[in-house]
């Protein structure tokens, strides 16, 4: 992790605007705003057949695609046909990949740190580190 660490405050962050984002109406806006022909990616099955059953009960028909955020298999976009109208990634999903996303930053950082110090120098927290980084970990 980052010495001064910035990628847990900014992971911090982003789960609290995660968490304070819930019953805001995000999904209710997303089934509002698809179209027949539309293609949503998800990252749980069962939101996904939710938000599905909601379009359908407002006589909309879309098509469903589930990717986990944090091992992006885009294979499941590029091996299928363009859908008829737009791609959209459900809002779950987009907070899932970019907290992902500070998470692998972080862990580049780390390998950056260990591949380009001193041979045999050991690169593991200081305490301070540690305490800087716990700030962030528990929001």
């Amino acid at each position: 992790m980052d010495h001064f660490g910035i990628g847990a405050a900014i992971e911090g962050a982003a789960r609290v605007y995660c968490h304070t984002a819930r019953r805001t109406g995000r999904t209710t806006a997303l089934v509002k705003s698809l179209n027949t022909g539309d293609r949503v990616v998800f990252c749980d099955a069962r939101e996904a057949e939710r938000v599905s059953r909601m379009c359908r009960e407002q006589g909309t028909h879309i098509e469903y695609v589930v990717i986990d955020p944090g091992n992006v298999a885009f294979n499941k976009l590029t091996n299928r046909a363009r859908p008829i109208g737009r791609l959209i990634f459900d809002h779950s999903w987009v907070e899932q990949f970019y907290i992902h996303a500070i998470s692998r930053a972080g862990r580049e950082i780390e390998f950056l740190q260990q591949e380009f110090s001193g041979l045999g120098t050991d690169v593991k927290p200081s305490p301070w580190m540690t305490l800087e980084i716990d700030k962030w970990k528990g929001v």
